[in-house]
């Protein structure tokens, strides 16, 4: 298997979290809300103009859909000027190779100072199935750079991704108010608590359902943990499978290139930099549809294409 960043419309699906609040206009009617990245299908300098994504986008560009029915789209907002700020999560594997990080600790460093100073970073480490605080969330972007560590490298010292995960977002390392949450994992995906001879994983399950609770967008990059667990082509593709799970259901993306280390992910960084660059709140109505349920986006402009989360939840 093999992912290769695409321009596209991104979304995080969230409602009623400490970031994304939910109202009620009625007995029957609930707002909810999600994050969408706008950016054109086409690039290059072969693209045509028309291809180019807008600007500005109007409430009837983008249907969400449940099941067979429209939710109404009540507001769109581009997060800009003084909606544009948010939080960022660099999570890190504390059982990936250090040689799978080492090369691309100065790409990560020139990525984290590129960030507008509207994003404030966080920096931790996954370590037995938790999240371990590096740096706390600071608009200083090189600060945040200078937390950053070599992993310890003891195979299976983290055991499951999806134990960290879910630990860091049902307990988010600020309670500021922020328009966005988004975590960028780097880990093998691999998944020690739970056998490859299964396609669902429930670990894998209940951290997007932390995710979705907490408001967070998952995006992740794929780097080999050390010792030999994990390391054959079977467990590796479970394992990316798994992360692109996540990263779907949550409306964030994953990165990974065939199943070795990638060359370089600047290509990847520059990706998601320019995802987090074009992006507006959604709101609309649920229909008093609590929990979390199935969803689709799609648009009728051209040149534009739609990578929603799967699912989204609403709060009781």
């Amino acid at each position: 298997m093999k992912i290769t960043p695409k321009w596209a419309l991104a979304a995080a699906v969230v409602a009623g979290t400490a970031n994304l609040s939910a109202t009620a206009p009625n007995a029957t009617d609930v707002t909810a809300q999600m994050v969408i990245t706008v950016q054109s299908v086409h690039r290059g300098s072969g693209a045509p103009e028309s291809s180019a994504a807008p600007e500005i986008l109007e409430t009837g560009d983008v249907t969400v859909t449940q099941g067979n029915t429209n939710l109404p789209v009540v507001r769109l907002q581009r997060l800009t000027g003084e909606l544009a700020d948010m939080q960022l999560f660099v999570f890190l594997d504390d059982s990936t190779r250090s040689s799978s990080l080492s090369v691309h600790l100065p790409e990560l460093r020139t990525f984290l100072n590129s960030l507008p100073p509207t994003t404030q970073v966080g920096i931790g480490y996954m370590h037995n199935g938790t999240f371990a605080l590096a740096q706390a969330f600071t608009a200083d972007h090189q600060k945040a750079a200078d937390a950053l560590r070599l992993p310890v490298a003891i195979p299976g010292l983290n055991g499951s991704p999806y134990f960290a995960l879910s630990d860091l977002a049902k307990h988010w390392p600020s309670n500021q108010p922020t328009g966005r949450r988004a975590v960028l994992m780097f880990t093998d995906g691999v998944d020690r608590y739970y056998d490859t001879a299964f396609v669902e994983d429930p670990y894998v399950d209940a951290s997007v359902q932390d995710a979705l609770k907490g408001g967070v967008a998952v995006y992740s990059i794929y780097l080999r943990g050390a010792g030999d667990y994990g390391r054959s082509g079977r467990a590796t593709n479970f394992a990316q499978s798994r992360l692109l799970e996540v990263s779907q259901e949550t409306g964030g993306h994953a990165y990974f290139q065939d199943f070795s280390d990638p060359v370089s992910i600047a290509p990847f960084l520059k990706d998601f930099h320019d995802r987090l660059e074009h992006q507006y709140k959604v709101t609309f109505e649920a229909k008093d549809q609590r929990g979390i349920h199935s969803v689709k986006l799609r648009t009728e402009l051209p040149g534009l294409k739609i990578e929603g989360p799967s699912r989204m939840y609403v709060p009781d």
